[in-house]
Formats: C-alpha cells, sequence, structure tokens
C-alpha cells in the first residue's frame, strides 16, 4: 500500500487505515434498511435489565454505547435512568431520537453521532456507568481498538462507577465453530506471512450482504479479563446471558457455552496495569 505521494505508510498509519476500512464495513452493513428496521425494536432483554437493576444505582446516569437505534437506551430510560446513547451511525441515531420521542422519553435521553474510541467532548468521570450491549464492543476494530473504548469508558465514568458488555466466547461450542475455526486457520496462515484478512485473534470477515455483522472480533473470556484489569477495572461478575435469566450462578465451563455473556466490572480509582498479551 502507498500514499497518494508514492511513499510506503509507516505501520502505524497502515493500521489506521485497516482501522477506518473496518469502521466503514461495520457502519455501511448496519445502515442496510433491513438491519435498521430489525433493530427498531426496544427494551431491555431479561438479562440486561437484571444486572442493570443489581449494579446500577438508582437515578445513574448512563452511557449507553454502540446504542443503534436505541432499544436500550429508551429501555433504560423506560426504567428511569438517565441515558446518553452513541453510535458511528448517523442513520441509526436519527432511528433512536424518533423512537424515545414516540415513547415519551425524550427527556431522560440524548444521543450522538460519536466513535466509543474517542469520546470527544465527554467530560471525565460524567457518568455513574456505561453498557456496551450485544455484539457491540466486538466490532470494534482490533484489539488497540478495544483497549482504547475500556480506556475512555475508564476516563468517563466516576470512580466506582460500572460496566456492563456482552460478548460472546471463542471457544464456545456451537454451530458458529466451524467458521470460527476456519477464521483461526486463516490468522494462523497470515502469521506465516500469507496475504490475509484475518490479522488478529478471533477476527473474521464475511463477504454476504445478507450478514449485518461483516466483521466481527471474538475472543476468549481470559482476553477479556486482562484487558479490564489493564484498563484499571475490577471484574465483579461475569456469566452466560442464558444462567442469568435463569438465575443460575456463574460455572467454570460456560467459556464453553452458547450464547452471549456479560462482565460487569467496577472501576476502581486505582493505576492501571501494563497490557497483558493475548
Amino acid at each position: 500500500m502507498t500514499s497518494p505521494r508514492g511513499e510506503v505508510p509507516h505501520s502505524e498509519d497502515a493500521q489506521d487505515l485497516r482501522d477506518l476500512a473496518i469502521l466503514q464495513l461495520v457502519r455501511t452493513a448496519y445502515e442496510s434498511p433491513e438491519v435498521v428496521s430489525r433493530y427498531a425494536s426496544v427494551g431491555l432483554w431479561p438479562s440486561e435489565e437484571s444486572l442493570i437493576l443489581d449494579y446500577f444505582p438508582d437515578e445513574a446516569r448512563i452511557l449507553d454505547l454502540g446504542c443503534g437505534a436505541g432499544r436500550t437506551t429508551v429501555g433504560l430510560a423506560e426504567i428511569g435512568l438517565p441515558a446518553f446513547g452513541i453510535d458511528i451511525s448517523e442513520l441509526m441515531i436519527d432511528v433512536a431520537r424518533e423512537q424515545a420521542r414516540q415513547l415519551g422519553v425524550e427527556e431522560l435521553t440524548e444521543f450522538a453521532v460519536m466513535d466509543t474510541r474517542r469520546l470527544e467532548g465527554i467530560q471525565d468521570e460524567g457518568f455513574d456507568g456505561a453498557l456496551y450491549s450485544y455484539n457491540g464492543l466486538e466490532l470494534v476494530p482490533g484489539i488497540a481498538g478495544k483497549r482504547r473504548v475500556l480506556s475512555e469508558v475508564y476516563r468517563v465514568l466516576r470512580p466506582g462507577g460500572r460496566l456492563i458488555f456482552c460478548t460472546h466466547s471463542l471457544l464456545a461450542l456451537n454451530r458458529y465453530a466451524p467458521m470460527r475455526m476456519r477464521a483461526f486457520v486463516r490468522f494462523l496462515l497470515g502469521q506465516c506471512g500469507l496475504p490475509v484478512r484475518e490479522r488478529e485473534l478471533g477476527e473474521r470477515f464475511i463477504d454476504d450482504e445478507l450478514e449485518e455483522a461483516r466483521y466481527l472480533q471474538i475472543l476468549p473470556p481470559g482476553s477479556w479479563r486482562r484487558m479490564l484489569r489493564a484498563a484499571g477495572f475490577r471484574i465483579l461478575y461475569c456469566n452466560t446471558r442464558t444462567r442469568i435469566e435463569q438465575r443460575q450462578p456463574p460455572r467454570a465451563w460456560s467459556v464453553f457455552a452458547d450464547g452471549e455473556r456479560f462482565f460487569v466490572a467496577e472501576k476502581t480509582g486505582e493505576l492501571a496495569e501494563p497490557a497483558d498479551s493475548l
């Protein structure tokens, strides 16, 4: 790859270009009319509502990251929590605002188009809690991008503020395991110098216009634990969506379980640890 002047870009410049390309791929996929209409429903999952009621204080001000068409932002407002929803898609934010208006929760909601890696204009320690629902954090380009998100969330949370986010497990034994294995093989080939798109562990690309998640990076739960600690968070809870909704405690073998899982982490106020390898 060369620059407009014919110069070979530095590795950081090349990484920035790659991240921008992935971000554009994600934005384009999630702005298709079919996907927008699919995300136009509102309301918290039972698992989300349970965690929010357990870990966010009453009247907490919540930052809703990757809010899409407002499913969770409106859901937070419906249970009385003021929420600020952000997303990279201007179309999704327009739909979210309209949904908040139609459901009468405008006074408890705010929305803005924003990259979760750069929470520009948001003051330090301005929120009591943050929520990143469904696969939103897995759509952020690269491990460095995810670390930037955690760092920014740490900055805008008050001391003792909590982050609730949802992920999948790279180790899950489900129907997507063969797809993840193929992506892992491509990642290994890339480590040997072959030209593949999967440059980092857990990345996968799908060239299918009917697929909404054209890019995802699904990591092992242990990787999230290390990144949270490195960002200065203390992990309070981790469990699968299914076990939360069935009111069952976490189990060690849940790393192999199908479906979504949630982390709840608290800002400690302590200095972040050096980043561990994944």
